[in-house]
């Protein structure tokens, strides 16, 4: 009896299911709250971390599962109205709804049958693929952690409907990816040695600065920087009240650049503070001025208390711009004293705020210092270095070998 052609098909069977393997392993699905296509979803991340996956040659579905806008919006602008009117604190949005979780789990159901192969990641601690796919969670913040760390007190009965749908999405998990290393500390208490923390990262396509030519255009700038949102008009507006006072100390020749804000957030600017509003780096225009701005900046000040945009302030370190900030948990975890690349506030005092950056622009001696050391904390942490052993601990994955 003639079994080739049997065998040819037991072979030719093998080979296409190890076309389908290899092929698997060089797609990935990315789920995000927003379009991860753009910079201006979540900080960046999902953006650089999507890019630098298909400049490797991994073919990248983007999938948003970001809420409807509408809804979005009618049900947030409500139910604030009804929590100031009331006087309830509580972080709880449509986002967090029953019905936004129902809609979104159908959403990846979706997904996960159009694109049957690859390797799903959820830019976010808050939804998943379920048992039936491996996956990768990669945030910042679970929505417990946000809590307890910004409100100092614990979750609401709405809140905790949250919470525990996070608790069994990142059990379900195959890796969970934590951008700070407290965070990541904390979780992997509970989820063990599959949490993974790979330092942070500065958010540019390249990695090609001149420390010393940079040093040699900004020793003699006369800006500095304050980048954030609304979330940050606290500090902000203790910025605005330092200005006034080094404009009293005959320091008005200093330019204040604000990144991320306009005009009519802060009443009674300073004349020189100039507002940029937000910077779309999806925009090649609105890109290059933020960089230029940063390029100029001889200090980088955000005296926001608790957390001053993280991000951000790892672009300007690694522009050889000086931090003036409070010295916030994360940050001296990942970077150390921030003394060494800036100067660390101890109170919320706009005296103390006008003197720190007075200090850091008028002395070159020690600005030059914490220049350098600002670029050396930061130059190794690039997208490339982050997304490498991102794949080093897929690959155990796709291996069959576990996280755990």
């Amino acid at each position: 009896m003639n079994f080739g052609p049997a065998n040819l098909l037991f072979h030719t069977g093998q080979e296409m299911s190890s076309r389908q393997e290899t092929r698997a392993n060089r797609d990935f699905i990315v789920f995000s709250i927003g379009d991860s296509r753009k910079p201006s979803t979540w900080s960046n991340v999902p953006y650089f971390f999507t890019a630098n996956l298909e400049r490797r040659g991994y073919r990248v579905e983007h999938v948003d599962i970001g809420p409807a806008r509408i809804l979005q919006l009618a049900f947030d602008v409500t139910w604030k109205a009804y929590c100031k009117l009331t006087g309830r604190h509580t972080r709880y949005t449509f986002l967090r709804t029953g019905y936004n979780r129902r809609v979104t789990n159908a959403k990846i159901r979706r997904a996960l049958h159009r694109f049957p192969t690859g390797h799903c990641v959820f830019m976010t601690f808050s939804f998943g693929a379920g048992p039936s796919r491996p996956y990768t969670l990669f945030c910042d913040q679970t929505f417990a952690q946000h809590i307890a760390y910004f409100d100092e007190r614990e979750p609401d009965r709405l809140e905790m409907t949250t919470i525990l749908a996070e608790r069994k999405v990142m059990k379900a998990s195959s890796a969970i990816i934590a951008l700070f290393p407290e965070v990541a500390e904390s979780l992997e208490k509970y989820h063990g040695s599959k949490v993974k923390y790979y330092g942070n990262v500065v958010n540019s396509a390249t990695m090609n600065v001149d420390p010393q030519e940079l040093l040699e255009r900004k020793l003699n700038a006369r800006e500095i920087v304050f980048i954030g949102n609304r979330k940050y008009k606290e500090g902000l507006e203790r910025l605005g009240q330092a200005v006034r006072i080094l404009n009293s100390r005959g320091m008005d020749w200093l330019t204040v650049n604000v990144i991320g804000m306009d005009h009519g957030d802060l009443h009674d600017a300073p004349p020189n503070m100039h507002f940029h509003g937000y910077l779309d780096k999806g925009k090649p225009e609105q890109a290059r001025l933020y960089k230029q701005v940063l390029e100029r900046s001889r200090v980088y000040v955000n005296p926001n208390p608790k957390w001053a945009a993280f991000s951000a302030s790892c672009e300007a370190l690694y522009l050889c711009t000086p931090v003036v900030i409070f010295p916030y948990r994360e940050f001296q975890r990942t970077f150390g004293d921030v003394n060494t690349v800036g100067t660390a506030l101890a109170s919320n005092l706009p005296d103390e705020l006008a003197d720190a950056i007075e200090a850091l622009v008028t002395d070159n001696n020690t600005w030059t210092r914490k220049a350098l050391a600002a670029h050396a904390a930061t130059k190794d942490m690039s997208w490339d270095n982050y997304v490498d052993q991102y794949l080093k601990d897929l690959a155990q994955i796709q291996g069959g070998s576990s996280l755990d």
